[in-house]
């Protein structure tokens, strides 16, 4: 095998943009022979001309070099991110991610906001993928794969290696305790995010990078920002139309049935179902059937017709279908799909589709689906309420969305279990 060295440089072993608006001294003496042909009227707008773009290209590239803290990286002006400077660095993000499919969406989203983000900063961000080791990533990959077509050509054992074992821990003697700011976890605020993208930035532009002497070749660069995170509401918004344009779905592999018209699709992922005591911990809680029927369906003309989607038997589902079919909705089970052709019918759906906000496979085929209204809920319960706040931290339980589809069709929703309904009567009866 042959040995790669990652030098001590300021500069990334990629090929860096020049920006086209810069002059260069032979193109100034093209423009200013050129000149000398026109009329006096003609040079003067000219030499107007050279210095409005030559200013406008040195203010973009201070832009690059001191983005003002007080206005971050998290603007909620969409137009903002149009107006880029010049690529300065380029430089690797490394996207660890964990469950099954939906989450592997919910985490490349994250590096793909991130790094348009960066691209704020002159950083052009290569996303790098590790799995977790966990042997259900190989059956996420294949669905992620296999049904979007963006991610066919992703490596998502790109940083599952030695090598990128040893560029970690050069880093970390590097920057020591400060390697942390280089870290984006569930815990991160936006604020936290902004300084880690900053941080980044004044990382990149130093002088002492590391060597680190390897047997084969990484895409991952010293320094490089590492990502454990989930997608919430506030960066899908704002980055909601690339997000949906790198995940095209393959409808022609991946579909088996698709929804009619007339029909509200509910997807019951049952969380507890698949892990009872961790799930709890986790704050991972769904309605009862009771509840699903009465309070969840409140305002849903009777007579409707509802399909349930679910991983699991008709058995786990069927007191959901009878406590539905009790309050006169017409409601049947759609069973034996593969977990993509649900994601499909889910898409397909366009009147209404119905399911916890907790779900990240729920979540992304209302997103990128054709529902006219997608309507997701969580739920308050002892177990869940601390998780809760967690989970929507920076975004809120009432986060308002700004993109105009998304506006129009994503519902949240908050509901409260059986428990945490007698907990609040006891509340207000003892202060009565």
């Amino acid at each position: 095998m042959s040995e790669i060295t990652l030098r001590n440089s300021s500069h990334s072993t990629l090929d860096v943009a020049t920006p086209s608006f810069v002059f260069s001294s032979s193109r100034y003496t093209a423009v200013t022979e050129c000149a000398a042909v026109l009329t006096p009227s003609l040079r003067q707008l000219l030499s107007w001309l050279v210095t409005v773009l030559s200013v406008r290209a040195w203010i973009l590239v201070m832009a690059a070099k001191d983005i003002s803290s007080s206005q971050g990286i998290f603007i909620n002006d969409m137009t903002s991110l149009r107006h880029l400077p010049p690529i300065v660095h380029n430089a690797s993000m490394v996207i660890q991610l964990g469950g099954e499919m939906g989450n592997q969406l919910s985490m490349i989203s994250v590096g793909l906001a991130l790094r348009q983000q960066a691209r704020y900063l002159g950083i052009h961000a290569r996303i790098v993928l590790r799995h977790q080791d966990h042997s259900k990533w190989m059956r996420a990959r294949e669905a992620t794969q296999t049904c979007f077509i963006k991610t066919k050509s992703m490596d998502f054992e790109a940083a599952n290696t030695e090598e990128f074992s040893q560029i970690s821990k050069a880093q970390t003697d590097w920057l020591g305790k400060n390697n942390t700011f280089l870290f984006i976890d569930n815990e991160s605020t936006n604020e936290d995010m902004d300084h880690s993208l900053k941080y980044w930035k004044e990382v990149l532009d130093r002088q002492d990078r590391p060597s680190v002497v390897l047997k084969n070749a990484s895409p991952v660069s010293v320094p490089h920002l590492f990502v454990n995170r989930y997608i919430k509401n506030e960066q899908l918004d704002l980055h909601f139309d690339d997000i949906r344009d790198f995940f095209r779905f393959d409808h022609e592999r991946c579909c088996k049935l698709r929804a009619s018209a007339e029909e509200i699709v509910l997807h019951m992922r049952l969380f507890l179902t698949e892990m009872p005591r961790r799930g709890r911990l986790l704050g991972f809680e769904e309605l009862s059937p009771m509840k699903v029927a009465n309070e969840l369906f409140h305002n849903t003309n009777r007579g409707e017709n509802i399909t349930i989607l679910s991983r699991f038997s008709d058995h786990n589902v069927k007191p959901y279908k009878d406590a539905l079919d009790a309050v006169g909705f017409q409601t049947r089970v759609l069973s034996g799909q593969e977990g993509v052709e649900d994601f499909c019918y889910l898409m397909s759906a366009t009147k209404e589709i119905v399911g916890t906000e907790q779900s990240s496979f729920f979540k992304f085929a209302a997103v990128l689906g054709n529902a006219t209204k997608a309507r997701l809920y969580f739920v308050e319960s002892p177990d869940t309420k601390e998780k809760l706040l967690s989970r929507f931290r920076g975004s809120g339980f009432d986060y308002q969305w700004k993109h105009p589809l998304l506006k129009r069709k994503i519902v949240i929703e908050k509901y409260k279990s059986e428990v945490q309904d007698i907990l609040d009567a006891i509340a207000i009866n003892a202060t009565v």
